[in-house]
């Protein structure tokens, strides 16, 4: 089954994709952002330089101000026992992130009126999969933090 998924992007994901830039074309975003402004890049090149300097921008951000802000649209063809991992309990879980700020996993437990050890386990599913990160905040506290922003399933 395919999936559509729009989601943000974890700052170790930036990261990741402007270390993937320098290493396909060689050198910095800076070298880069002069070649294109002597217009010295090709097309393909250029639509790269877009998406790149977008990262850069975000990830400035990130290190700025705490948050990034960077989604992306992908299709994943999931198998069915991934599928199987969306349980309706799961999807409320991604549902009730995303519709209210919670200070740690108890707190979204009781929002759920849910065992904590129980939404603990889904949360680790959730994040294996992409869906949530797990933040660390002051103390003990585990804040729990939903990417996706929007799911599709598509049938063919």
């Amino acid at each position: 089954m395919l999936l559509r998924i729009v989601r943000n992007l974890t700052p170790e994901e930036v990261e990741e994709k402007i270390k993937n830039f320098e290493k396909a074309f060689g050198m910095s975003f800076d070298k880069f952002e002069r070649l294109f402004l002597k217009k010295r890049l090709n097309a393909k090149s250029s639509k790269a330089f877009f998406e790149w300097a977008e990262l850069i921008d975000s990830y400035k951000g990130y290190l700025e101000e705490g948050t990034l802000d960077y989604t992306v649209e992908e299709i994943k063809d999931l198998k069915p026992e991934h599928v199987a991992m969306l349980t309706p309990k799961r999807i409320e879980l991604v549902y009730q992130l995303a519709a209210s700020r919670v200070e740690s996993i108890n707190d979204l437990a009781k929002k759920l009126r849910r065992n904590v050890k129980n939404v603990y386990q889904d949360l680790q599913v959730l994040r294996k999969i992409g869906f949530v990160k797990l933040n660390k905040r002051k103390g003990k506290a585990i804040v729990p933090e939903t990417l996706v922003k929007e799911i599709s399933f598509i049938i063919r």
